[in-house]
């Protein structure tokens, strides 16, 4: 069952239950892409939107509305993670200040 929270909390769950895996987010503008997190025990180590990786995704992410969110055990990175990527609290705190709701499934 869907909940609807604040993705800036929900990121905090996944980094308090040290989650290893992939959290996929829809944009609700018309795009085929998910944002996509990459934990690992329970930090993000990789993220991308598109072509956009590392804090380039961070810094378009707000212009974007989030939709449903969709977490996937285990799944890891495909690629090099980026080389500019803010710590997980930083990237939580920069994402919760917008105050974006999401579908968490």
């Amino acid at each position: 069952m869907a909940r609807d929270i604040l993705f800036g909390d929900l990121l905090r769950e996944m980094q308090r239950d040290r989650k290893t895996g992939a959290l996929y987010v829809s944009v609700v503008e018309m795009s085929e892409d998910n944002v996509r997190f990459y934990f690992r025990n329970g930090e993000i180590y990789h993220l991308r939107y598109g072509s956009a990786i590392g804090n380039d995704c961070l810094d378009i992410l707000e212009f974007y509305t989030l939709g449903s969110a969709s977490f996937f055990e285990g799944f890891v990175a495909p690629d090099k993670p980026a080389a500019d990527m803010p710590k997980t609290d930083d990237i939580i705190a920069r994402l919760s200040r917008n105050r974006q709701r999401v579908k968490s499934r």
